[in-house]
């Protein structure tokens, strides 16, 4: 017969429970664990192979006869007009100071929406993207040179295109060469490499008279490409 009062055991199978529905408790109060998250790493530009990547691009793919990759640099992120400032060229014969200025400045429109406006200004009244700067000369029988600097944050930053107002030799400049010279300085502004044909204007020499539908569809396949890419040269079997 019962007494009334709770025995020891049922006592004991209290606290059990008890315990149990605290212990319950805690773990749905605590943080869940950390699910260890991999960090996102950077996808760079892409790496091709010259035999995809190399129909049909002009002579973008030319320097792969002396090396085992290129790597494409180019203008990125802009849009609008490319300014080039176009200074006259300091000659006591004015007439021929206004010549050069001229021709340079023909030889610059050439690029002229390949692949966006470039504006030559000669007036020098806006800021430029591009400098022209004429010097009596350069190294060995270089008469035109441009500058750029490349990084994978930037892409291609042109730092200045150099014109030579008289040859090595020490004669004035022809009119026609320099309009040559700057079309050919102002491809390599742009990105593009030399070519491996004469009939280019960015032939290393100046063979040709003026832009072929080969450095067209070269600057057109230069810029359909990421800034950075590798071309690897494919071997041969």
């Amino acid at each position: 017969m019962s007494s009334g009062r709770p025995s020891l055991l049922s006592l004991l199978g209290l606290a059990l429970v008890l315990g149990g529905l605290a212990m319950i408790a805690r773990d749905r109060m605590a943080p869940a664990p950390a699910v260890p998250v991999a960090a996102p790493s950077p996808v760079g530009p892409p790496t091709l192979q010259q035999v995809t990547a190399c129909r049909n691009v002009g002579y973008l793919c030319a320097d792969l006869e002396n090396t085992d990759r290129i790597r494409v640099q180019r203008l990125v992120g802009f849009s609008g007009t490319f300014v080039v400032d176009l200074p006259l060229p300091s000659l006591p014969d004015r007439g021929a100071a206004r010549d050069l200025q001229r021709a340079a400045a023909a030889g610059i429109r050439l690029w002229n929406g390949q692949p966006f406006l470039i504006l030559v200004d000669e007036r020098r009244s806006r800021p430029a993207h591009l400098s022209v700067r004429w010097v009596s000369g350069l190294i060995g029988n270089q008469i035109g040179q441009a500058t750029t600097q490349w990084s994978p944050q930037t892409g291609l930053q042109p730092v200045s295109l150099d014109l030579v107002t008289r040859y090595p030799g020490g004669s004035a400049m022809d009119p026609e060469q320099i309009r040559l010279v700057a079309a050919h300085e102002m491809g390599h502004a742009l990105g593009l490499p030399h070519s491996d044909d004469p009939r280019d204007v960015m032939y290393p020499t100046n063979t040709a008279t003026s832009l072929s539908a080969r450095d067209y569809r070269t600057l057109e396949a230069l810029y359909g490409l990421e800034d950075g890419t590798i071309i690897v040269r494919t071997l041969r079997r």
